[in-house]
Formats: C-alpha cells, sequence, structure tokens
C-alpha cells in the first residue's frame, strides 16, 4: 500500500496506498469500472450470464469485529510476533496493544507500502469503524490526542482523524508512539479484519508527523539493527506460522542464503528488477522497478509489461487490465533480482472463479499502471513464496526460499555483488542479525547472512484475544483448459487487491 501525506495543521493525501483498487473492462466506461473486494455478498452472475467472478466467501454484515481469521501460532522469539490473516491470502495483520490502563488489543494491517500508523477511533460512526475494535480514551489513561487533522485519500474512498501518541506493545517491545486515530472511514473497510495501518516503510517527505514505528524502536528499545524479517504463510498450505521478527531475522523460516537487492532510493522498498517470465523462459524486460508491499495481496504492472508475461501462459486472455487463465494450469511464473530467480506457482498467481463455463480462473497479475510505466508493484502474491528482510540501515531488501519450498534458483545475468560469511553456531529458531558488509558501489548485493541473537529491552507482552478461523478458499481447479478470446468474454471479478487491494494511489 502506497500513500501520500501532507503536513501540518491539516494533513492531506492526494494519493494513498490503501485502497481499493479498480480496474476498466471493455469500453473503458464508468459502467465497467470493476472493484476488488473479496467478500461482495450483493454482486451474484445470472444464470445466462458469461460473467466471470471470484469465488469469494459470501458473508453477512459483521459486528463487534467478529471476523473469521486464520491465526498463527506463537512466535518462536521473544522479539517477534505471529502474522496472521483473513483465511484467503488477502490482508495479513498482527495483534498489537494500544494504550495502557487497560489498552486495547487491535489488528494492525502490516504495510510495507507506507510509514504511517492509524488505528479506527471510538469516535467515528462510520459503518465500516462500528464492525470493528475502536481505541480511545475508555481504553487508556495514558492517551495524547491532539487537534492536528489528517486525510487519507483511497481512490474510491477514504479515511480521515486527529494525531494523538500513547504506548504501543507488542513483541516484548513497549513503545511511545505517533499515530492517527481516525474518525471516519469509507465502507472500503468493510471486509477486512484490520482494526488499522501499522506503517514498516521508510521515512519519505510525506511521513506523517513524528518518528516512525521502525525509528521509535531504533529509538527507545536500542535495536542492534534496525531491520524486520517476515515470513507469511499460505492458508492452505495448514501451516500457522506467519511471525514478523524485529531486529533481526529467524533464520529457522528459510533455508539457504538471502540474496540481497539495494533500493532505488531511500524512500520507498522499491527495488530493481532484472526480468520476469514463466517457466524458463523469460520475457526480457529491461529497467524495471518492483514495489515490495506487504499492504497488496497482488501483483500491479503497467499493462504492456502484464500483456508481455500473460502471453507466455498458454490459454491466457485479457479484458481490459483484468487477466483470466485456465483454471488447471500449470504454468509457473517467475521474477528475478539481482541474479536470482523466484517462482511462483499457480495456486498463488491464479485465484478461483465462479459463473464460467470455460473452466477458466481470475490471474492476480493486473495489467495497471500505479506509477511510472517501468515500475510495478509486487504483493503477497510473491512473498508467500519468500522469507523477506527490510534492511533500513543499509536500504536493501533480501530474499531466500520458505523452509519448506524450493522456488529459487541461481541465473547467469547476477549483478556486480558483495557477500560475506559468519559462523551459524546460534540455534535456528533465535532471531539473527545482518553483519555483513555492505557493497558501497552496486545496486545490488547478494549475501548470506551472519548470525547472531539479538534481543529486545525487556517489556510487558500484550494479551492477544483473537478469533479462531476457518481455513480458506483455495485456486479452482478443472480437468481442462480452453483458450477463451477477450471479445466475447467479459470479465467481473471481484477481488481485493488485499487491502491495499494495492493501497495504491
Amino acid at each position: 500500500m502506497h500513500q501520500r501525506w501532507l503536513s501540518l495543521p491539516l494533513l492531506s493525501s492526494c494519493a494513498s496506498a490503501f485502497y481499493p483498487y479498480q480496474y476498466q473492462t471493455g469500453d473503458g466506461s464508468d459502467s465497467n469500472t470493476k472493484r476488488f473486494i473479496p467478500n461482495d455478498a450483493d454482486q451474484q452472475p445470472s444464470q445466462d450470464s458469461p460473467f466471470l467472478t471470484l469465488d469469494i466467501k459470501k458473508v453477512p454484515v459483521k459486528r463487534n469485529n467478529a471476523f473469521t481469521v486464520t491465526n498463527s501460532s506463537k512466535p518462536n522469539a521473544p522479539n517477534a510476533m505471529a502474522i496472521s490473516q483473513d483465511g484467503h491470502d488477502y490482508t495479513y495483520f498482527s495483534t498489537m496493544r494500544f494504550g495502557s490502563a487497560p489498552g486495547r488489543d487491535l489488528y494492525m494491517l502490516l504495510d510495507t507500502g507506507s510509514a504511517n500508523t492509524w488505528v479506527m477511533g471510538s469516535n467515528c460512526q462510520s459503518k465500516s469503524c462500528q464492525i470493528h475494535n475502536l481505541f480511545g480514551e475508555a481504553y487508556s489513561d495514558t492517551l495524547n490526542q491532539t487537534s492536528t487533522t489528517w486525510n487519507l485519500g483511497y481512490g474510491t474512498g477514504q479515511v480521515a482523524g486527529t494525531m494523538a501518541s500513547d504506548l504501543v506493545s507488542f513483541a516484548n517491545y513497549s513503545v511511545e508512539l505517533d499515530f492517527g486515530i481516525a474518525t471516519t472511514a469509507s465502507d472500503d473497510f468493510l471486509n477486512y479484519p484490520m482494526d488499522g495501518i501499522l506503517g514498516l516503510g521508510p521515512v519519505a517527505s510525506d511521513t506523517l508527523g513524528g518518528a516512525t514505528i521502525m525509528d521509535a524502536l531504533d529509538q527507545q528499545a536500542n535495536l542492534k539493527e534496525k531491520i524486520i524479517g517476515m515470513h507469511l504463510h499460505r492458508a492452505s498450505d495448514g501451516i500457522k506460522d506467519g511471525q514478523i521478527t524485529f531486529g533481526g531475522i529467524d533464520n529457522s523460516k528459510f533455508k539457504g542464503k538471502l540474496s540481497y537487492t539495494k533500493t532505488v532510493d531511500n524512500l520507498s522498498w522499491e527495488i530493481p528488477l532484472e526480468d520476469a517470465g514463466v517457466d524458463t523462459k523469460g520475457v526480457g524486460f529491461k529497467g524495471k522497478s518492483a514495489m515490495i508491499d506487504t499492504g497488496s495481496s497482488y501483483w500491479l504492472a503497467p499493462p504492456s509489461d502484464a500483456a508481455a508475461l500473460h502471453a507466455l501462459i498458454p490459454g491466457a486472455a485479457h479484458n481490459g487490465e483484468a487477466y483470466i487463465v485456465p483454471c488447471n494450469t500449470t504454468t509457473n511464473v517467475f521474477v528475478t533480482f539481482s541474479g536470482v530467480k523466484y517462482t511462483i506457482p499457480p495456486k498463488d498467481y491464479v485465484r478461483a472463479a465462479t459463473g464460467s463455463t470455460n473452466n477458466m480462473c481470475n490471474s492476480v497479475i493486473i495489467g495497471h499502471q500505479a506509477y511510472g510505466p517501468n515500475q510495478w508493484i509486487i504483493g503477497d502474491v510473491f512473498l508467500k513464496n519468500v522469507y523477506t528482510v527490510f534492511d533500513f540501515d543499509n536500504t536493501r531488501i533480501g530474499f531466500a526460499s520458505h523452509s519448506a519450498d524450493s522456488s529459487i534458483t541461481s541465473t547467469s545475468s547476477s549483478s556486480s555483488s558483495s557477500s560475506s560469511s559468519s559462523s551459524s553456531s546460534t540455534p535456528s529458531t533465535s532471531s539473527t542479525s545482518t553483519s555483513d558488509t555492505q557493497s558501497s558501489s552496486s545496486s545490488t548485493t547478494t549475501s548470506t547472512e551472519g548470525v547472531s541473537s539479538t534481543g529486545p529491552s525487556s517489556s510487558s507482552r500484550p494479551t492477544s484475544s483473537t478469533i479462531d478461523s476457518s481455513p480458506g478458499f483455495e485456486p479452482g481447479t478443472s480437468n481442462s483448459a480452453s483458450t477463451v478470446s477477450p471479445t466475447n468474454i467479459t470479465l467481473v471479478w471481484t477481488m481485493l487487491l488485499a487491502f491495499t487491494l494495492g493501497l495504491i494511489l
């Protein structure tokens, strides 16, 4: 999710990260503008309709934050917190306690697309607020609210409120944090379990006033290194081990080496992209970059790039920005960073669909230009396949294969790199910190992680009160694949760019 904040006294956005992404179909008229929403209980195809819709979970209006979620197991490191999800791999969030005496546990969506943090406030009367856990003076004796206002736009909706500060507790840390308290929120938030957004992006010129969560940790908890390690779990795997580690990494969550790529600047998690393709065939992209965004469940590429990629998938067809592929495709897609190819299997980029007799499903690779003609946004569709390290100090991102996966291979297109290794005597369940030397001249680096323990400052761990969950749907399959012409299929699918649904513009 990528957002834009303006400064005091009114903090207003001109574009945002989390926003219900829209795509155009057919002639591009307003009537053909479709929104990606995972829990749309209203829209259903008629019996004779050629429309293709996402196989979504139909749910009634929820109350009292009674969302079904898939909770992860307790973290195996003291400076980590579990990452839960909605059961559909759309939104990933962690429980954090805001305030004191008594404080309140809130589901916070993890968003590397922005550095700003906000929660839904007790004074918010919007329908989307009323179905979530709210935060305000009744939940904390230490809450300091200000008159500074902010407004964040989402493309089809918005959230606005006032600035505040209070104690925030998580992962054995307790820090004083500046954050926004929403007083109004659009209906775009109705379908997501999150009660707020935790900004994990680098500090940028548009960052909301005050220290970010990572700055607060660095200043108040004396982090050994200003890094986070993130493991997102796939609901269909049934292994509920999602985890985010602060100030270090957990080398039990990955195998092999971490390969690092320098960001294109120090204002966002955007890194050079060497190529993308399917199976063993690359498209031959040049001069591209990708914003790595945990707040988006999709992959957004400019239309010509998305078309070139889908052209290599047998049977793929498109209508506007959206693409469909055979439900039973076995074609893998891949991206290459710093000479390493990362595979994304069909179970991640293919979403089940209903209302079609053509055995076609939705691709979560969307032809949409959110920023420049060479900029992509790659979200959880990719991140479920890797362990990811966001290194704030060295402005780089590291990827390694999940401990249970084998989806990474080296290529001969590696850029110049610097690497170093150190002993790995620390048990694999402990957190580790980066200790390799950073190259000063190369835009990409490939490195073996050094292993040393890191630990947070002592503080009480918040008690989480979460709801048990049911498993989410798996991408659909069928017994046959067919090529569908975009001229005779009208594509209507309601998919979420996962809470970012791209929180993009």
